[in-house]
This record gives C-alpha cells, sequence and structure tokens, in this order.
C-alpha cells in the first residue's frame, strides 16, 4: 500500500477555493460540533509546522488551513505555494519522487489552481502536459513504468487535470475519455473496485474496498463532468402517492441553480453520460450496502473525503438526501483524539489534514464555485443562536413539554387520550431535521403503554437517520407489538441505508390471519423477532465505533429469544 504520501494528497485534489469569506476569516463547517473538531484540528496541525515534515505533507497541511480559512499569505501558506511553483516552474515538471509523480502533480496542480489559478497557469500546464504524457495505453496511471495501472493513481490523475482545466490549460479530451472507459471497464461485478484491478494486490486482494469504491465513484464522476457536465437534478413527480404511515421514500436533493458546463462542448465521448451515472450510482450501492460510518480500513481517514469528492460530484445526496455529510461527520468524530489530531497508517498530520478537509467539504466548494455561488459562511457566530430571535414553539414542542412529568407506568394501554395527538404531532413534521433536536425527549415516549404511540415514535426516530440510535431500534424488535416491529425494522433499514434491510419480510404474520390459533401467529412473530435481531444486531456489532460499548450490550443481543415477547396481534 501507499506510503503516507497516497493519504496525504487524496484531499489535496479539491480545487478552486470559494471567496464565500474574506481571506483570512475562519469559515464555518455549518454543524457546530464539527466546527469545535475543526478548530482543534488546526490548532493540532499549528503545533506540527516546525517538525520538519515531508515536502507533500507541508503541502498538505498549507492547503488543509487555508481551506479552514486560514489566509494564502500565511507563512506555511506560501511556503507551500512557492515549493509547488517550484517544481513545475521549468519546461518539464520535476515530482517530489519518482514514485510520487503523479500524486505530486496532483497536489502540486490542486494548491496552485485554488490560491491563484491565474498567476499559475503556465505552470499548471506543465503539470498538465506530464499526466497526460503518462497515462497508459488503456487509459490509466501507475506508481512505476512496470505496475499495473491502479485506481488510486487513477484518481489522482484524472484530479490533477481536472483542476489544471479550470484554471484554462489545454486538456486533451480523449485523456479523459480514455480514463473513463478505464474506470468503467476495471469495476468489479458486485459495483465496487478493488486497488489494482486484474490482480491480488494491495488491500483486499482483488476484492472491493471502502476506499477505492469511492475513490472509483468520484474520479468517474468527475470524467463525466469534463465530459458531458453536471448531472441534472431529478425532477419531482407532478403527483406523489400517498405512502403509507412510516414506508420509506426516496429523498431528492434540493439542489441549488446551476450546472456546470462541458470542458469540450464539441468533443463526442465514447461513453453515454447515463452510463457512468449509473455506474457510479451502483458504487454508491455497494458503499451503502457495506456501511460504515466509522472508517475501520488501514488508511481509515483517506476514505472519508473519498466519500466527500464522490458525494459532491456523483449527487450522492439525490439517492440519500443530505443525511451523508452528517453520518459520515459524526463516524469521522469518534476517530479524534483530545490533542485534536486524528491519526491514520500514514500519521497524525496526514490524517488530520485530511479530516479537516472532509469537515470543510472541499469538494463542494468547487462545484459552487463553478456554479458562481458563495458555499461556507464566514464567522462561526454564537453556536447557541441569536437569542433575539428565538423561534417559535411547533405543536410536537408544546406536546411534548406538557408530557415531560408524565408517569408512564400509570397510563393504561387502551388509554388513547393523548395518543391521536402524539401520533399527528409527530406525522406532521415534513422536516427530519426538526426531529434531531427533540430526540431525547422523543425517546422517553419509547416506554408509552399505547402501541400507537410507540410505533409513531419509531418512525420518527428513525427518520433522524441518527446512527447512536441503533440500540433503541433493536429494542423496538423486541417489542411486544407487530406493527412497532415492522416500524423498528424500517427505521434500521433508513439508518443503515439498507432499503432492503437483510432480507426479512416486513410482514412477519405472512400468510396468517385472524382465524388462525394464536399460538401459531405468536411462533411465527417470535421467529421473525428473532431472525431480525440477530441479524440487525450482528450488523451493529460489527459497525458501530469502538468506544461505543454502554448502548447495547453483546451478551444481552446474544441471549435475547423471540419466544419471550408478549404479544404478536397487529393492534
Amino acid at each position: 500500500m501507499r506510503i503516507w504520501f497516497l493519504t496525504a494528497t487524496i484531499l489535496l485534489l479539491t480545487g478552486v477555493a470559494t471567496t464565500a469569506a474574506a481571506d483570512g476569516e475562519r469559515k464555518s463547517t455549518t454543524v457546530p460540533r464539527f466546527d469545535a473538531a475543526v478548530d482543534r484540528g488546526v490548532a493540532y496541525l499549528r503545533t506540527q509546522l516546525e517538525l520538519g515534515s515531508h515536502g507533500g505533507e507541508q503541502i498538505l497541511v498549507a492547503y488543509a488551513l487555508y481551506k479552514c480559512g486560514v489566509s494564502k499569505a500565511d507563512p506555511a501558506v506560501a511556503a507551500a505555494l512557492q515549493a509547488s511553483a517550484g517544481r513545475s516552474g521549468g519546461a518539464q515538471y520535476q515530482p517530489i519522487s519518482p514514485y510520487d509523480h503523479i500524486y505530486g502533480a496532483g497536489v502540486d496542480a490542486m494548491l496552485m489552481a485554488d490560491l491563484d489559478k491565474d498567476a499559475y497557469l503556465a505552470n499548471l500546464q506543465v503539470i498538465a502536459n506530464y499526466v497526460m504524457a503518462t497515462q497508459r495505453a488503456n487509459g490509466s496511471w501507475s506508481d512505476t513504468s512496470t505496475n499495473p495501472g491502479d485506481i488510486s493513481m487513477t484518481q489522482y490523475a484524472v484530479l490533477a487535470l481536472w483542476a489544471c482545466q479550470r484554471a484554462g490549460a489545454q486538456i486533451a479530451p480523449e485523456t479523459v475519455d480514455r480514463a473513463a472507459d478505464f474506470l468503467m471497464r476495471s469495476g468489479n461485478g458486485d459495483g465496487g473496485w478493488a486497488y489494482r484491478p486484474g490482480t491480488n494486490e494491495g488491500p483486499g486482494q482483488g476484492s472491493s474496498t471502502h476506499n477505492m469504491t469511492m475513490a472509483g465513484a468520484g474520479s468517474l464522476g468527475i470524467c463525466r463532468l469534463m465530459l458531458y457536465g453536471s448531472r441534472k437534478a431529478a425532477k419531482p413527480d407532478a403527483e406523489k402517492q400517498d405512502l403509507a404511515f412510516g414506508a420509506l421514500e426516496k429523498v431528492e436533493e434540493e439542489v441549488e441553480p446551476g450546472e456546470v458546463k462541458p470542458a469540450f462542448p464539441d468533443y463526442n465521448a465514447s461513453i453515454a453520460a447515463t452510463a457512468m451515472d449509473a455506474r457510479v450510482d451502483r458504487a454508491f450501492s455497494w458503499n451503502l450496502g457495506n456501511f460504515q460510518p466509522v472508517s475501520r480500513v488501514e488508511h481509515n481517514l483517506y476514505f472519508y473525503y473519498c466519500i466527500e469528492r464522490a458525494a459532491a460530484v456523483g449527487d450522492l445526496g439525490r439517492i440519500n438526501g443530505q443525511d451523508w455529510f452528517v453520518v459520515y461527520g459524526d463516524g469521522l468524530l469518534t476517530l479524534q483524539m483530545q490533542d485534536g489530531s486524528f491519526p491514520t497508517h500514514s500519521g497524525s498530520v496526514v490524517g488530520t489534514s485530511l479530516a479537516l478537509l472532509y469537515y470543510m467539504r472541499s469538494t463542494d466548494q468547487i462545484l459552487k464555485t463553478l456554479y458562481g455561488k458563495g458555499q461556507l459562511r464566514a464567522d462561526k457566530g454564537n453556536p447557541f443562536g441569536d437569542k433575539k430571535k428565538q423561534k417559535e414553539p411547533s405543536e410536537l414542542d408544546l406536546l411534548l413539554s406538557s408530557m415531560e412529568n408524565i408517569d408512564f407506568s400509570k397510563l393504561d394501554e387502551t388509554d388513547s387520550s393523548i395518543a391521536d395527538d402524539v401520533v399527528l404531532s409527530v406525522q406532521s413534521i415534513d422536516d427530519p431535521k426538526k426531529l434531531v433536536g427533540e430526540i431525547e425527549r422523543l425517546k422517553k415516549l419509547i416506554r408509552h403503554p399505547n402501541a400507537q404511540v410507540r410505533r409513531s415514535v419509531y418512525w420518527a426516530l428513525g427518520r433522524t437517520g441518527n446512527f447512536s440510535l441503533v440500540p433503541q431500534m433493536l429494542e423496538g424488535l423486541k417489542d411486544p407489538n407487530v406493527d412497532v416491529n415492522i416500524e423498528a425494522e424500517m427505521a434500521l433499514r433508513f439508518i443503515a441505508r439498507r432499503p432492503n434491510g437483510f432480507g426479512n419480510s416486513l410482514d412477519p404474520l405472512a400468510g396468517l390471519g385472524p382465524a388462525d390459533p394464536a399460538d401459531q401467529r405468536l411462533k411465527n412473530a417470535n421467529d421473525w423477532r428473532t431472525k431480525s435481531f440477530k441479524r440487525w444486531s450482528d450488523w451493529y456489532f460489527q459497525t458501530r465505533p469502538y468506544e461505543e460499548k454502554d448502548g447495547l450490550d453483546e451478551l444481552e443481543a446474544a441471549t435475547f429469544a423471540g419466544a419471550k415477547a408478549e404479544d404478536s396481534g397487529k393492534k
């Protein structure tokens, strides 16, 4: 696998910075807890500037600081820019090292294109010429002249060409077309990509990996962007069918007006845009089917910008709304150390830089700049909000406040005095973000004796997409009411981004009717509960953050017996 430079350069390949905030003015992720993580990360990197880091690492740190709002006049940023320009100031590009030749070219190109593309256009043309000249006949790039092409090196070449093209350098469209062809042909049948296609070399030994799958998806998405322009946002249906309560619905992102035009409008690409889009979507499906919000691979921090870039150019948000940034961002947050660093196989400096660039949504900044729009807000302001502009309480706020001190143990299950109010209030929430702030209060309602209330609460909590709620959703699979079980199963599918779950039917009593014996209905329901709980708890123990040991005990999960459930009838 690559030395530290492989991971170091992945995030540098994100081009022109937004001008939404003045140079040197701190930018915000718009998520307070992520802002705090970025602040700690910036402080950590500042302590590493005098440690004599490798040249590529120096550039990575400078780029990360600049993306967070550090001025390009800052000594660390200015020194890195000077080093990048020096390697491309002659007629031939001078790589940092033979092995890292394409990585280095991409790093240097991104930094110059981002900080001052007009001043360094000649340098960027030199880099573009070098990258085009080193492409293999099959459309790939590699670390040496003897090794087969690999997805990691190819992605850096594509990103370097994209940066040079955006800055105004001349790029041969055939180079991009061949790269797209290689990416289309080199993927695995399951929708992912391996490190060095056609071999058993590297992580995964020929199997699809999270890092390479998102690297391949992002690279193909950029080829599509250059050859055809940006993907069009899906048009909403004129008339939507009414969905059953709690049904999963594909969420379409509300995209800002604007689009990126093709880089080569007169060129006829050999691969259709729709074919590229479909291939990228297959990669997203592989990733979501193997969902891991906390990356556990060797180069774990490498993954986060891979998915940020792929999501930005490939419209992951169009498939899963905008939840991906928060879900993966929360997973990334568990990897930060007390000193602010994010350790990875290539070192804490590299890992921290990669983490900061994920949180600053570097690729999304590029696209917003190409759209001619601003991106991240300057000045974080008061994270607790403006006290002069307090929001009006919603019906749900008022309802939950009135229920804070209710003793549910004294209520009868058939008491529907507040059940209808809960259901109507929860269903009236049209934006899942509004539910996030009520998570703790909603969790209390899981204890309500009325099954309709519990069902509504599981539906609402599932819509938040919050991974930390998985233990509560697993408890819902053990609820004595079948309707509640189904809602908990659907909530888990939504949180896990697995629309089909693990193949369990959504009808525990399939084939049975009210006239069938009660003991048979109970047996079928309990068999379903046991199977569903086992599959989801196994998944949870494999994907949860290492530190999250108090949400659900593995012994408790192992000893759950569906036969202990009390009731199987639908209420």
